[in-house]
């Protein structure tokens, strides 16, 4: 067991050396959602009238652009390999968060500031929150979609993900699109619990295929041990 997880270990520290993980990546997409940040920034001016609406703008526009990370046109080959389908998504993973969380970082500590000073860390923990459950519920659709067939998930995430929104703000009994204000906390338990499921359906998707459960043999079975006496 330890022979092995330092050969995954190896491996994975190879793949980042080589910039073979960084050039394996669609970096397109990551691109142009930067560059749709940017130009939302620019047309704004510098300033902002909704602190609230325009983080999720930017919110939106970063969780679409992550939706396409687990494409990996090396999949099928990398199947035989001992480095296991979890660890190469969540390594995957990794990378869209080393570029999403200092962008959305600089863009909290850009918008909040012409939050009330009251409502800023609610607001930024809330917004955070909603982004998180975005990624994983875009992730967890991606990695479904390759356990489907799809060689190339990340193009069904961007539907998916509109889909939901539009689901969710659809129901006014449990709004899940509101202000700071009396409902902020109560919208954001949701916020969370749809966080708590799409990571429960991601983390399900990433089982090997090819993993077995070892079964008690049953009574009778030819290859069951004879009890000792």
């Amino acid at each position: 067991m330890t022979a092995m997880t330092a050969l995954t270990r190896s491996v994975a520290w190879e793949l980042v050396r080589s910039g073979h993980l960084v050039r394996s990546l669609p970096l397109a997409p990551f691109v142009t959602s930067v560059t749709a940040v940017a130009t939302f920034l620019a047309a704004r001016g510098g300033e902002t009238h909704d602190v609230v609406a325009d983080l999720r703008v930017v919110g939106l526009l970063l969780a679409l652009g992550s939706g396409y990370v687990l494409d990996d046109g090396a999949a099928v080959t990398l199947q035989a390999s001992p480095y296991g389908l979890a660890r190469r998504l969540w390594l995957r993973i990794g990378c869209a968060a080393a570029v999403v969380v200092p962008l959305w970082t600089a863009m909290l500590a850009r918008f909040l500031s012409s939050a009330p000073a009251g409502d800023r860390w609610a607001a930024g923990l809330g917004l955070t929150v909603e982004l998180a459950a975005a990624l994983a519920v875009i992730w967890a659709v991606a990695t479904w979609g390759r356990r489907l067939g799809f060689e190339h998930p990340g193009i069904v995430t961007t539907p998916a993900l509109l889909a939901w929104l539009l689901l969710a703000t659809s129901i006014p009994q449990a709004p899940m699109l509101v202000g700071p204000g009396a409902e902020w906390t109560t919208t954001h338990l949701r916020w969370s619990a749809v966080l708590a499921v799409a990571t429960l359906v991601l983390a399900a998707g990433m089982r090997d295929p090819a993993a077995h459960v070892r079964r008690r043999p049953a009574m009778g079975s030819p290859w069951r041990h004879p009890r000792r006496s």
